[in-house]
C-alpha cells in the first residue's frame, strides 16, 4: 500500500495534476511503454504490441482542496485527518483507480491505459473536460474500456442514468466472473468513459467500483480489502475478455 499512500499523499485538484503525473511516471520509469500527453494534459499508454487492446481508464484530479493529510489505517481502512484532526478527504476518488492502472501495467503485458485530466466538475466548469477534448483516433486499437472510478465495492456502471448513455450490455462482463467477485450491473452517474460514449466511441465501457466510500467527503475513506478485490476483478476480466 506504500504506492496508494503517496498518491493519497498528494493533492490533484482539477487544473493542478502536475505532481501526479510526475509520480505517475516514476512508476513507470524502465517499463517498455510508449507514453504520450496530449495538449489537454491527459496521458495515454501503450504496452506491449496487439492488433488491438484492452484498455484501463481512471482521472488523475480530485475535488478537495489542498492541505495537511495525515493518512491513517485502523480496521482495514485508510482515511486522512488534518493537523487538527479532523477527518479530510484522500482523493480516493480516483486515486485508487490509478493505483489499479499502475499496478496492471507492471504486470500484464498487453494493454492500453488512458489517464484523464479535470474529470471533476470545478465551479462554474463542467466535468468530463479532458475526455471530452481528447483525440477519439487513439481508442481505435482498443477492444473495451474498464473506468475504475465508482464508490463501493460491487457496482458495474453499464448505463449512465444523468446522461441517457448505454455504456455496454449488462452481459458484457459474463455472470460466472462478476459472482465470482461479486459485482453485479447498476446504473450510474457520469464519468469519462461516458463522456467518450456522447461524443460517439462505439466499444463497450464501463465503470467499476475500486474500493472507496464516501467519495468528495471529508470523510472519505478506502476500504483496502474492497481495493484489491477490484484490481483483481479487472485483471481477470483482461484475461479472458
Amino acid at each position: 500500500m506504500k504506492l496508494l499512500k503517496q498518491l493519497y499523499q498528494i493533492n490533484s485538484k482539477s487544473g493542478q495534476e502536475a505532481e501526479i503525473k510526475r509520480l505517475v511516471l516514476d512508476q513507470l520509469e524502465g517499463l517498455p511503454l510508449t507514453v504520450v500527453e496530449d495538449a489537454f494534459g491527459n496521458v495515454f499508454i501503450t504496452k506491449g504490441q496487439a492488433y488491438n487492446y484492452p484498455c484501463v481508464a481512471a482521472h488523475l484530479d480530485e475535488v478537495h482542496q489542498p492541505g495537511v493529510r495525515h493518512l491513517q489505517e485502523t480496521d482495514g481502512m485508510i482515511f486522512a485527518t488534518d493537523e487538527k484532526e479532523e477527518r479530510v478527504g484522500i482523493g480516493a476518488d480516483d486515486k485508487n483507480g490509478i493505483w489499479i492502472a499502475l499496478r496492471l501495467l507492471h504486470e500484464v503485458e498487453t494493454l492500453k491505459v488512458a489517464f484523464f485530466v479535470q474529470e471533476e466538475k470545478d465551479g462554474e466548469l463542467s466535468g468530463c473536460r479532458g475526455s471530452r477534448a481528447c483525440d477519439l483516433s487513439w481508442f481505435n486499437d482498443v477492444r473495451y474500456i474498464l473506468q475504475c472510478d465508482r464508490k463501493g465495492n460491487s457496482d458495474i456502471v453499464t448505463y449512465s442514468e444523468k446522461a441517457d448513455v448505454r455504456l455496454c450490455e449488462d452481459d458484457f462482463i459474463p455472470a460466472e466472473i462478476r459472482n465470482l467477485y461479486g459485482y453485479a450491473p447498476v446504473p450510474g452517474g457520469k464519468t469519462d468513459v461516458v463522456a467518450l460514449k456522447q461524443r460517439g466511441l462505439k466499444i463497450p465501457c464501463c465503470n467499476l467500483s475500486c474500493g472507496y466510500q464516501n467519495a468528495h467527503k471529508p470523510e472519505e475513506y478506502t476500504v483496502v480489502k474492497d481495493l484489491l478485490n477490484a484490481y483483481h476483478f479487472v485483471h481477470h476480466i483482461l484475461n479472458v475478455l
